[in-house]
């Protein structure tokens, strides 16, 4: 079954299932496919149908351009980064004050993403328990169930992170609700959790497909929703478990498809078909597959924006052309603070020139300057054109083609260093100051920097630290609002959103569509916004 099939009937059942988008008429036509929820759920090969389904709208959460979502505006506007080449849907999130409404395409975009995958997901959870499906396996019912619950529960942390309270749909409900209220934030943190606890017990410790989730992304993000609960002890003892289960392990040398090239085991973790465990690769916990031209990989439809994102827009400058290796066809719409480039120790190989470029040649054979340095300018750097960034979304497409759009290359969403910093917080959470020096240390020995000691350790420095490890990777919007720090350290660090954030920014407006389709009760709308 074609997976772009596949997707347009979930959507498409999703749209049902959510909405009040149809009539009677609409409902009893003859279907156009034999593609159909009652044909589809009856054995295991259908659910694994539908799960491809849900994970082709997981990956496209960075890059679905025909649904408004991009992957910037989980970085602008933050304590990492300004905007460079500006674009309109990525400009109200830098700019804050009297930019964001209820309307901006992109608030309304993260929405429905999030809703629609709840939708699907909810479809899959309770046609699984259907008595008269036929399971190719008796483990089979609970391991799909437990795919969906995970995914279901990754959809409610972006949507608590980014609006707040929210309603709770656990179910597919029929007929349609239009009354919904906004559930409070820590009974949606319950709720995620209940799920993930289903996934941590039902989810095998190993896929034999890359991309497949496992137990252990179902303990990291139950570890990350625990101290969102203010339950460190448990968060605790969920990164732990993963840490210690002997599955995964930080990667200390060099390893994968590129050792003949120039480079360091952080780097590597970043090249092209390094991402999987089938790579070698043992640090990496969940991998969204989206290799280019790959049956359920990407193709030039907009799936990752990363590159596009973080690269200067350096083929604008007179004697530059673009290349593979300065990452393609990039368009510098994200600048890293300078706090960021200057976060890391000298032998930190975070940021070697393996992983931060921070120089540039002329590359183009026809300029009288070519093979000669790039002086940068200020003017090059406000905008957009040529600065030092992070080498990270490099690449991502095999054939010689640096034009291409996207980075199609598989994009891990969790890994163990991340595990090790969400371990470093909960035993921060709990006063335990040594054990929290330790797990950070972990993660910095790796990378070549000094330890740091008990007295150093502070929510702030892990902050720094993931900005270190896990720059570009995690949105840090998510993370600044998941700890609370999202106003105090845009204004602490970020030169331009300093003068417009205002307390409200910390959470997005409902999208009004949402707030109008809900005829019969009142979805309030967050303060700050109309």
């Amino acid at each position: 079954m074609k997976i772009k099939k596949i997707y347009q009937f979930l959507l498409l059942f999703a749209s049902l299932s959510m909405n009040q988008a149809c009539n009677e008429s609409l409902l009893d036509e003859d279907p156009k496919s034999t593609l159909a929820p009652d044909n589809t759920f009856v054995s295991t090969q259908g659910f694994e149908t539908a799960l491809t389904g849900l994970y082709v709208q997981v990956r496209d959460e960075w890059g679905w351009y025909a649904g408004g979502l991009t992957y910037a505006p989980m970085f602008a506007g933050t304590d990492l980064s300004v905007t460079g080449n500006r674009h309109p849907h990525i400009t109200p999130f830098e700019d804050y004050a009297d930019n964001i409404y209820s309307s901006t395409t992109i608030v309304n975009a993260y929405w429905n993403w999030a809703y629609t995958t709840i939708a699907n997901a909810n479809l899959i959870i309770e046609a699984a328990d259907n008595e008269e499906v036929n399971w190719k396996s008796p483990s089979d019912k609970n391991r799909i169930k437990a795919e969906a619950r995970f995914i279901r529960a990754y959809a409610y942390r972006e949507l608590i992170y980014l609006y707040g309270d929210v309603p709770l749909v656990d179910q597919v409900y029929r007929p349609f609700r239009l009354d919904f209220e906004r559930n409070p934030v820590s009974e949606v943190v319950h709720f995620m959790i209940e799920d993930l606890k289903f996934a941590v017990e039902y989810l095998p410790e190993t896929a034999g497909i890359d991309g497949k989730l496992v137990k252990g992304a179902a303990q990291h993000l139950l570890a990350e929703t625990y101290l969102k609960a203010n339950q460190p002890d448990l968060a605790e003892q969920s990164a732990s478990d993963l840490i210690n289960s002997g599955v995964f392990q930080l990667m200390q040398t060099r390893f994968g498809n590129h050792l003949q090239e120039e480079g360091d085991v952080f780097s590597d973790l970043f090249k092209e078909h390094n991402q999987n465990r089938t790579s070698g690769n043992l640090e990496s916990i969940w991998v969204i597959q989206q290799e280019y031209n790959v049956n359920g990989g990407g193709a030039e439809r907009f799936t990752d924006w990363s590159r596009r994102a973080w690269g200067p827009y350096y083929s604008q400058i007179n004697g530059m052309t673009l290349c593979d290796s300065l990452g393609g066809r990039s368009l510098g719409r994200l600048i890293p603070l300078d706090w960021w480039i200057d976060a890391y120790e000298e032998d930190d190989i975070r940021a070697s020139k393996h992983n931060i470029r921070k120089e540039y040649w002329y590359n183009n054979p026809e300029h009288e300057n070519y093979g000669e340095k790039v002086e940068m300018t200020e003017e090059w750097k406000k905008s957009g054109t040529l600065y030092p960034s992070t080498t990270k979304f490099y690449f991502g497409k095999s054939d010689d083609d640096p034009s291409y759009l996207n980075n199609d290359k598989d994009r891990v969403k969790f890994r163990l260093a991340e595990t090790y910093l969400l371990l470093a917080e909960a035993h921060l959470a709990q006063g335990e100051l040594d054990k929290a020096a330790n797990a950070i240390n972990t993660v910095r020995n790796r990378a070549n920097a000094s330890p740091i000691t008990a007295g150093q350790v502070s929510l702030d420095f892990i902050l720094d630290e993931r900005a270190r490890e896990l720059f570009g990777e995690v949105p840090r919007r998510i993370t600044l609002n998941r700890v609370g720090k999202l106003l105090e350290r845009v204004k602490q660090y970020n030169p331009l959103s300093v003068h417009t954030i205002r307390d409200y920014h910390v959470l997005w407006p409902i999208p009004q569509t949402a707030i109008d389709a809900n005829s019969e009760a009142v979805l309030e709308q967050n303060e700050g916004y109309e």
